[in-house]
């Protein structure tokens, strides 16, 4: 059994979505060729189905007269009730994930073959940075397809596996009932000549037979649950490589965010700029109290405030209906108009 992607998702920092995808992928492989499997429970795949098996292997020692025994020996059947299960359940939500799986990373296909031609005649580092970061969200939406796939292999696989070793436990269970019945039969046969002695010796042995079978199927339910714990690991490879995937992908996400608002900020500082440097405010204060802000030309100062309607000089310009301007210029006193 192999796992890659628990032993580097620690590392996720230090990784890209590729390095995730090729895990994911590796522990998909292992999930689905049943490298947990042991020897025990390995060879044909089992279909599901047998897990709603609610056949009873002991009806047949029933059946023949036995029923006594039968009541002796039903520890044999606790293992089948356990192993019981609803297969059209884990039918169903095998094939919801596999399904899920194959749309999710068809998306993921989509989306890398249409950024590949539409930027392969970029150049520049922010051609450099789109592609590589386009490149690793396509291959982050993959792994997550592919973890999905893995999970539904892996419920699949499981049923499988505790099916056929539902089938198996009962194949044990069905081999003990057929040497007790025998046994049985001729003890019933002698019972007479024995007063029924015969009867009273047989079923201990047919106690010891069952117990024995029931060894044997003690071991079967042991390889299962080791082989159960080897597929956990897996499950376990898988969710530890989508959480790293999801945290790769947010990092990618922030990073990106973060470098458009550089680029806004860095735009509006330069328009800012800009207009800042091409005139300087100038005020006008009205004989109201209000204040007007105008912009005159780099270099110029001038500043102004309004009269009574009599400029400087002694004239007046009401009959002009405008207010002169009064400059600071100790050399010149001009009246100027804001036409």
């Amino acid at each position: 059994m192999t796992s890659t992607t628990s032993d580097t998702s620690s590392s996720s920092g230090s990784l890209n979505a590729g390095q995730l995808l090729s895990d994911l992928k590796s522990t998909t492989q292992a999930v689905q060729n049943k490298d947990w499997l042991s020897a025990g429970l390995g060879g044909a795949s089992t279909a599901v189905d047998l897990l709603s098996a609610s056949s009873d292997p002991l009806a047949a020692l029933t059946s023949a007269g036995f029923g006594m025994i039968t009541e002796l020996i039903r520890f044999l059947e606790e293992p089948m009730k356990q192993l019981q299960g609803d297969s059209s359940s884990v039918s169903s939500h095998s094939q919801g994930l596999s399904d899920t799986g194959s749309q999710v990373s068809s998306v993921a296909n989509d989306y890398r073959q249409s950024t590949g031609p539409e930027t392969s005649s970029w150049s520049g580092p922010a051609a450099s940075g789109y592609q590589d970061t386009s490149s690793q969200h396509a291959d982050g939406v993959d792994a997550v397809g592919t973890a999905s796939t893995a999970l539904a292999s892996a419920v699949s696989g499981a049923g499988e596996v505790v099916g056929k070793a539902q089938a198996e436990v009962g194949g044990l269970i069905s081999e003990a009932v057929g040497q007790i019945i025998p046994l049985m039969t001729q003890a019933v046969a002698a019972a007479p000549a024995t007063f029924g002695a015969s009867i009273a010796a047989a079923i201990p042995q047919a106690v010891t037979i069952a117990t024995q079978y029931g060894g044997q199927i003690a071991q079967k339910l042991g390889v299962l649950l080791s082989d159960s714990k080897n597929l956990l690991q897996l499950i376990t490879s898988v969710t530890k490589g989508l959480q790293a995937v999801t945290q790769l992908m947010s990092a990618l996400s922030e990073g990106s965010s973060q470098s458009d608002g550089s680029s806004a900020d860095s735009s509006s500082s330069q328009s800012s700029a800009t207009s800042t440097g091409t005139g300087t405010s100038q005020s006008s204060s009205y004989q109201n109290g209000t204040n007007q802000s105008s912009s005159y030309p780099a270099g110029t100062d001038q500043s102004s405030s309004y009269s009574d309607g009599t400029n400087p000089d002694g004239t007046s310009s009401s009959d002009l209906g405008t207010t002169p301007y009064q400059t600071t210029d100790p050399g010149a006193t001009k009246a100027v108009s804001p036409a």
